[in-house]
C-alpha cells in the first residue's frame, strides 16, 4: 500500500510539472489534512480494501474508524463506470454526471444529492491521502451498481443498468429545468414513476417522426423505456432512454394550446339520456394554473382510458372514484369552474377502493 501511494505521488508530481498541476489539482485537494487510516480492533477486517469495477481492478480502499464500512476512491470508481467527475475544490464537492444521473458528493457531509433526492448513507465522505472515498454502498444506491463484499474484496458491477423496462403511462407532470429534466407517469402526486431524462432520450411521435421534451403535454398516452433500476423515492425514478408518444394526433393538438389537470376524487356525478354528462372532481391541481376543485363537462368527443390508455366505459365514472381530468384553460368564472373534458384516467373505480 506505502509502495503504491509513493508510486502515486512521484506520478501526481510528474502530471504537475507537465501540465501545470490542473490534472492534479482537479483529483487531489491537498488542502485538506490527510487521515489516517485506522481500523478497530473488533474489526474482523483489518487492511486495505481490494476494489474491482466490472472485473477490473481499481485503487485499493480501506475501512473507516469503525472498521466497519469499505470506503472507496470515488475517481477511480467513476472513471471505471464512464461517469464524469467534475470537483469543486473551493467546497469540496464533486458532481457526477452520465445520462439522466446527476449526483453531487459534499465531503465531511452524509447527504447525497440524487437529481431532486436527497440520500443518506450513514457515512459521509472524507477525503484520504489527498483523495475523495465514499462509502461503497454509494456505488449501489446512488450509481445503481451492484455490490458484494466478501472479507478485504469490494465488488462492483453496473450489468444490471443495461436491463430496461418498457411500460405505458399517461402523463401527469412535466418537469422542464436544465438539470432536472422528468415526467411523471402512471400518476399523480406520490403515485406512479419519474423519468428522468437528459440530452440522449428520445422522444418519437406516434408517426414515428422524432419530436422534442417541449412537444409533450400533460394527458399524452405514452410508452416509456427506462433502466430496470430504480431510486427508492415517492413516486421512484428511473433513468430514461425513449419515450414514444401514442395518441396519433396529441402532439398537434396540444402544441397550440395549454392543458391543465385535475387529479383526485369524483364528488357528483350528473348524467343526461342515461350517460355521464357531467363530474365533478375535488383533489390536486397538476398545474399551476389549474383548479383542484374543478366540473367537466363530459362529451362524446371526450377520451376515457385507463393509465395504459386503454379505453374504459364511462360507468366507471361514479362517485367516489379516483380519476385524473384533463382540460382546456376555457373554463368558466363560477366557483367551482366548470369546463369540458378532453380526456380522463380513472386510475381507481369507487367500487375497487371500496373493496380496499
Amino acid at each position: 500500500m506505502k509502495n503504491n501511494m509513493k508510486k502515486v505521488s512521484a506520478l501526481m508530481a510528474l502530471s504537475m510539472a507537465l501540465g501545470g498541476g490542473a490534472a492534479y489539482a482537479a483529483t487531489l485537494d491537498n488542502t485538506q489534512p490527510v487521515h489516517q487510516t485506522s481500523v478497530s480492533a473488533d474489526s474482523n477486517a483489518a487492511g486495505a480494501v481490494n476494489v474491482s469495477v466490472n472485473g477490473a481492478s481499481i485503487s485499493d480502499g480501506y475501512w473507516n474508524k469503525d472498521g466497519k464500512v469499505a470506503m472507496i476512491p470515488l475517481r477511480d470508481l467513476t472513471d471505471a463506470l464512464g461517469i464524469e467527475l467534475e470537483w469543486n475544490k473551493e467546497t469540496k464537492t464533486a458532481e457526477l454526471t452520465r445520462g439522466a444521473l446527476w449526483t453531487q458528493v459534499i465531503t465531511g457531509k452524509d447527504q447525497y444529492s440524487l437529481n431532486k433526492m436527497l440520500l443518506t448513507l450513514g457515512t459521509a465522505p472524507e477525503i484520504t491521502g489527498g483523495k475523495l472515498y465514499v462509502p461503497a454502498s454509494f456505488a449501489e444506491k446512488a450509481l445503481h451498481g451492484q455490490v458484494n463484499t466478501t472479507g478485504n474484496q469490494v465488488t462492483i458491477s453496473s450489468e444490471e443498468e443495461v436491463k430496461t423496462v418498457t411500460e405505458h403511462g399517461v402523463i401527469t407532470r412535466i418537469s422542464n429545468q436544465d438539470k432536472y429534466q422528468s415526467i411523471q407517469i402512471g400518476g399523480a402526486g406520490l403515485d406512479g414513476i419519474v423519468l428522468n431524462l437528459n440530452e440522449d432520450t428520445q422522444f418519437i411521435s406516434a408517426e414515428g417522426k422524432e419530436i422534442a421534451l417541449k412537444d409533450l403535454a400533460i394527458g399524452m398516452n405514452v410508452e416509456a423505456t427506462h433502466s430496470q433500476v430504480m431510486l427508492e423515492s415517492l413516486p421512484p425514478q428511473t433513468p430514461t432512454y425513449k419515450v414514444t408518444v401514442l395518441d396519433a394526433t396529441a402532439v398537434s393538438e396540444t402544441q397550440s394550446k395549454e392543458v391543465l389537470g385535475t387529479a383526485g376524487t369524483i364528488e357528483n356525478v350528473t348524467t343526461a339520456e342515461g350517460s355521464v354528462s357531467q363530474i365533478e372532481i375535488t383533489g390536486t391541481r397538476l398545474t399551476e394554473t389549474a383548479p383542484d376543485h374543478v366540473v367537466l363537462n363530459i362529451d362524446k368527443d371526450t377520451r376515457i382510458v385507463n393509465h395504459e390508455g386503454e379505453t374504459v366505459k364511462a360507468e366507471e365514472l361514479t362517485k367516489g372514484a379516483k380519476v385524473i381530468g384533463f382540460y382546456s384553460p376555457m373554463l368558466t368564472r363560477s366557483l367551482p369552474p366548470i369546463g369540458t373534458a378532453w380526456k380522463v384516467v380513472v386510475e381507481a373505480p369507487a367500487a375497487e377502493l371500496e373493496a380496499k
